[in-house]
């Protein structure tokens, strides 16, 4: 198993990005936030995602020099237009331009078309944090689940995420599939040949599976049964319908449509505190709501309380202190596209990969 620290794999994706033809900013950027999702133990979105972005970058089928513009503009609202770029940079570039209009009017909103997977919500959500703001992001993904009580995939996971500012305490923040899990966790299954338990997902005929293979044939199952599917339709709504992006069954899957674009939608929302009321009083109401939380007494069979968010800023604490196990599969994908594209020599293996 390969040991790496956070830089060394960014280092090495800005690598594989800019050896691909891609802007030093955007790869930069792009790197990052593959690089945080490692980090917060989102091994999902992280490097892990490198290959499939790099098969869609030499397909065409991703913008390698997007020219993303506002295509409507109003004082508190806009759409951008991503020009099929990387998810990340077009994610990346919305969610500033909402910051700057929520600086000016207390609250923004930004709708994106032509977009690409950008990773993880919570990176965008949490941009929001360092300007004393309320982040709020969701988007859509290609169809991976039935509508409740169906087994043909017309909806995305849909993820959402919200990030909140505390005082002394670390802030909330929220970043949650509308799938009971997200399809990474049985990709990840898949590759340690573990089995899943009853109740994520069906087969391709409707029947419950404990099979990540089969799973991955069939549909992902809503969290919450109908809540969740009506989550998952209103954020459809919101960053597809909304945006002009793609939606439902027409959105573009990331590793099954080869042959075209994605046309990923995402809504973004930032929210000056301030305009609420002022910041240190809010911070410190914050403070007291998650310590009620954190001091309450835990049920039978729990030893501690956790907010949403904390687990994975401890991770990221330990994480970017002691280095990143990556699985040996990921190690290996990584190592075989680093000699794909010329990178390393035919002698190289993992364990010299990010010497």
């Amino acid at each position: 198993m390969a040991h790496v620290t956070g830089e060394q794999l960014k280092s090495f994706a800005v690598k594989v990005f800019e050896s691909l033809g891609i802007p030093a900013t955007d790869a930069e950027t792009t790197a990052e936030i593959l690089v945080q999702a490692d980090l917060r133990g989102i091994d999902s979105h992280g490097v892990a995602r490198l290959p499939i972005y790099v098969k869609r970058l030499k397909l065409g089928l991703i913008n390698k020099r997007p020219d993303i513009k506002v295509v409507r503009d109003r004082p508190g609202a806009a759409v951008v237009d991503g020009d099929n770029g990387l998810g990340q940079v077009v994610g990346h570039r919305a969610m500033t331009l909402c910051l700057e209009k929520a600086r000016q009017h207390g609250v923004a909103v930004v709708g994106v078309k032509n977009s690409n997977h950008f990773g993880i919500g919570a990176y965008y959500a949490m941009m929001a944090l360092k300007e004393d703001m309320i982040g709020m992001v969701g988007t859509n993904t290609s169809p991976l689940m039935a509508p409740f009580g169906g087994k043909q995939p017309l909806l995305g996971t849909n993820p959402l995420a919200i990030a909140i500012p505390a005082g002394s305490q670390r802030p909330v923040v929220l970043d949650m599939a509308t799938s009971l899990v997200p399809r990474g966790k049985i990709e990840i299954a898949a590759r340690k040949g573990e089995k899943i338990p009853v109740g994520w997902a069906i087969d391709k005929d409707g029947r419950p599976t404990q099979e990540p293979e089969e799973a991955l044939k069939g549909t992902l199952l809503p969290m919450g049964g109908p809540k969740g599917y009506g989550l998952a339709l209103v954020l459809d709504i919101l960053c597809g319908v909304l945006s002009g992006a793609a939606f439902g069954a027409h959105t573009g899957s990331l590793f099954g449509d080869l042959d075209r674009p994605q046309n990923i939608g995402h809504f973004m929302l930032a929210l000056d505190v301030n305009s609420f009321r002022p910041l240190s009083e809010f911070k410190n109401t914050m403070d007291s709501l998650i310590l009620s939380i954190k001091n309450s007494e835990p049920a039978e069979g729990f030893k501690e309380l956790f907010l949403p968010g904390e687990i994975e800023y401890t991770k990221t604490e330990e994480r970017a202190q002691k280095g990143i196990d990556l699985n040996p599969v990921v190690a290996q994908n990584l190592l075989n596209l680093a000699r794909d594209l010329g990178l390393v020599g035919g002698e190289a293996t993992v364990d010299t990969l990010f010497a």
